[in-house]
């Protein structure tokens, strides 16, 4: 019946166990960590639950692409290590059964879920990315009040500009408070400073209420006077105060929707076709702009024409230039000079706005790039980890993840090196996006071939002790110089 044996049973069952086990595990410290990132844009803006569970939801739908090849790697480690640890791989080899042919079911089934990961990074993640980050921009814009930093001015507020030196979270207390009141539409002409200053919402969130202490309020004269007169004299008037208070309505104090079209052309909310087609478009536009460009700058510049009735004719610039008295040949060297410095400008300008361009479209042939290696990423995890738990052997769950954690926090780190190499326009997308899957499946090769022939991985004690023995033999002999 299609060739399975038990042993195949045996096999998946102890493999998705774990798999799903560490799936979990690490999709739930990864979704912590996106908490704490985020959790000052959610304190505070009154969500409802609702909000926050979708919130969650999707913000798990993206953390799938780090916690899944993260999660097959540990549990592929914690499976052979395991069948080694108790004998039972020592067994099942004794009985004519290859490493390989043990490795077969779980190779089939990674199979499939390499190619979920595709059809997730490249149908799923898009969409998930565009809920989340809509969602994300209408959370930190729920409540803009709660927003207010230290030493920048904040203008959410219509026509209202506030700046505070320095705030006490726990108190709702604001020191060093400069508030730029533009709703006359008359500029800078009522503005209040003081000391402190306590914020509240009033009335069910539809006004922002500001309790002022020990301040002055500086307010130019404008009603009633010539706007000539005004001009000149510039009439004002001021006022101190030991407590007041200054009272702005909210635009809206209820939870709003953004409509996601907005951030479609975001690379991240793209799949594979979307971003061929952004890819094809923004190259299409930069050649001709560039083009259109060069040809601009140097035929109204440089090679200008003029028609004549006769035609074009040769002339001889060297004769025509021994004809100049020496006024004009200074005139002629210094303006071809200043054309040439215009040349090098505009060359050097152009090879800036051709590197902004490459990192500009780099950003989606990034994105497009992430759809396959995390597919095959996901495939290469498991023949990095299970040839290294057969070598190992050891089960349970503390080896597993201490290595898992080991591999794939290099890997991470190579992956973002790339990636960030990429966007500079340092390295081509290929490069940078395929290294670190060349090095794991290196390292994946090496891993089975070690398993296969039965080889083990020596302490680093041993691997080094050659080298060991050269440093002291060498140390040795310039201490006995020293002493001679």
């Amino acid at each position: 019946m299609l060739g399975i044996k038990k042993i195949d049973i045996y096999l998946l069952r102890s493999y998705i166990g774990p798999l799903i086990l560490m799936l979990c595990i690490t999709t739930f410290i990864l979704l912590m960590q996106f908490l704490w990132k985020y959790v000052d844009d959610m304190v505070g803006k009154g969500l409802e639950w609702s909000v926050i569970l979708e919130l969650l939801f999707f913000a798990t739908m993206n953390i799938l692409q780090m916690s899944l090849p993260l999660s097959i790697l540990c549990a592929s480690i914690f499976v052979y290590g395991t069948l080694g640890e108790s004998n039972e791989l020592i067994a099942i080899k004794a009985a004519g059964v290859s490493l390989f042919r043990m490795m077969l079911p779980l190779i089939i089934f990674n199979v499939f879920v390499a190619g979920f990961a595709f059809v997730y990074a490249n149908n799923i993640l898009p969409y998930s990315n565009l809920r989340l980050w809509s969602l994300m921009y209408d959370v930190r814009n729920q409540r803009p009040e709660m927003n207010i930093k230290e030493g920048v001015f904040f203008t959410d507020l219509d026509q209202v500009r506030i700046k505070i030196a320095r705030k006490n979270p726990e108190t709702n207390m604001m020191y060093d408070v400069m508030i730029y009141d533009h709703r006359n539409n008359l500029g800078n002409t009522n503005i209040t400073l003081a000391d402190s200053a306590q914020m509240s919402i009033i009335n069910e969130g539809r006004y922002l209420q500001f309790l002022l202490f020990s301040g002055r309020r500086y307010e130019d004269v404008s009603e009633g006077v010539d706007a000539q007169y005004m001009h000149e004299k510039n009439p004002f008037r001021t006022e101190e105060f030991s407590k007041q208070q200054a009272v702005f309505e909210l635009e809206s104090f209820g939870f709003s929707r953004t409509d996601m079209d907005l951030f479609r052309h975001n690379s991240q909310m793209q799949n594979s076709a979307q971003l061929l087609a952004t890819i094809d478009s923004l190259q299409e536009t930069f050649t001709y702009r560039n083009q259109r460009s060069f040809d601009y700058f140097f035929t109204q510049y440089f090679f200008k024409s003029r028609n004549t009735a006769g035609g074009g004719t040769k002339v001889d610039i060297d004769s025509i230039f021994a004809t100049f008295n020496s006024a004009y040949r200074e005139q002629a060297v210094n303006r071809a000079l200043n054309y040439a410095r215009s040349s090098e400008n505009y060359l050097t300008t152009a090879i800036d706005n051709n590197q902004a361009q490459d990192m500009a479209i780099n950003k989606h042939r990034i994105e497009l790039h992430k759809k396959f290696t995390l597919a095959l990423g996901c495939f290469i995890m498991f023949f990095v980890g299970a040839p290294f738990g057969s070598i190992v052997r050891k089960g349970g769950l503390g080896v597993p993840i201490i290595f898992s954690f080991f591999f794939y926090m290099a890997y991470y780190i190579i992956t973002m090196l790339g990636t960030k190499s990429v966007k500079a326009a340092e390295l081509p997308a290929w490069q940078g996006m395929w290294i670190p899957t060349a090095i794991i499946f290196v390292l994946g090769v090496y891993f089975t071939y070690m398993a296969v022939h039965d080889k083990v991985l020596q302490s680093p004690k041993y691997m080094f002790s050659g080298v060991i023995k050269k440093f002291k033999s060498v140390r040795n002999f310039f201490a006995k110089k020293r002493e001679e």
